[in-house]
């Protein structure tokens, strides 16, 4: 089997992590899966407010 592997892999194998990819057919492939930037799904009125005291 490829890369080494004996028997199939499980979707949790701690070896597969940061190897996690997602298809996007208007990329033409499989491209690494991207996090949301912080933030990403406020509106623009919303307004995070901190105290410091």
């Amino acid at each position: 089997m490829a890369l080494g592997f004996k028997k199939p892999i499980e979707p949790d194998d701690e070896r597969l992590q940061g190897h996690e990819t997602t298809y996007q057919a208007s990329r033409g492939g499989h491209f690494p899966t991207r996090k949301p930037a912080p933030g990403w799904n406020q509106d623009e009125y919303t307004v995070e407010l901190t105290r410091e005291d």
